[in-house]
């Protein structure tokens, strides 16, 4: 399977999360791309050496299955309605994708000739990926989708990086994992307090 391949699958699971209107299946497919992210990493990193290991590793544990299971437990603490919709609607989200598919091809030429043409396709697949996080953030309306959005605009970044082969040191990448689960968290906290405050004052 080629890079660009990878890249594609992983952009297509991304837009069916986006689109998708029942909350277990959302979770469920942002595990699944979490460990859909090793493909890639077996590529760009040709899957050996230390770094290699580490990073599979924190794919596994943070994407794949602390990301899920957090957002798993919030939803049934909150008791959270299974179905969403977005806020404008499913016409308006496509248009925005391909609103935004339309300028990633037009400036891809552009981003090339700073980046050179390796992967020229793969890069618009993840730029597509993270525009569709950004998306998410505008036209969710439940609490899970919005986070699911985060998680699928944060494994854009990390693509990126990954791509870019920008080097980034472990103790920096570890972090940065790190503080995506730690900030998922923290709003799974936060919803679950202000749902609480809301039955005390409700009784």
């Amino acid at each position: 399977m080629s890079a660009d391949l990878s890249y594609l699958i992983i952009l297509l699971t991304g837009v069916v999360i986006l689109l998708e209107n029942r909350l277990k299946r959302v979770v469920i497919l942002l595990g699944i791309q979490g460990f859909l992210l090793l493909l890639p990493l077996y590529q760009e990193e040709s899957g050996d050496g230390f770094h290699s290991i580490f990073l599979a590793a924190m794919v596994i544990v943070f994407k794949g299955i602390l990301t899920p299971i957090i957002l798993f437990w919030t939803a049934r603490r909150i008791h959270s309605p299974e179905s969403t919709f977005p806020k404008v609607g499913y016409l308006p989200t496509l248009a925005l994708l391909f609103a935004g598919a339309a300028a990633c091809y037009f400036f891809m030429d552009i981003v090339s000739a700073f980046f050179g043409k390796s992967h020229q396709y793969g890069l618009l697949y993840v730029l597509l990926l993270i525009y569709i996080g950004v998306i998410g953030f505008i036209v969710r309306r439940n609490w899970i989708g919005v986070i699911a959005c985060f998680s699928i605009f944060e494994n854009g970044t990390f693509l990126l990086t990954l791509l870019l082969k920008s080097g980034v040191p472990i103790g920096s990448e570890f972090g940065s994992f790190l503080d995506a689960v730690l900030i998922i968290g923290a709003g799974a906290a936060l919803r679950i307090n202000s749902e609480q405050y809301k039955g005390e004052i409700s009784r």
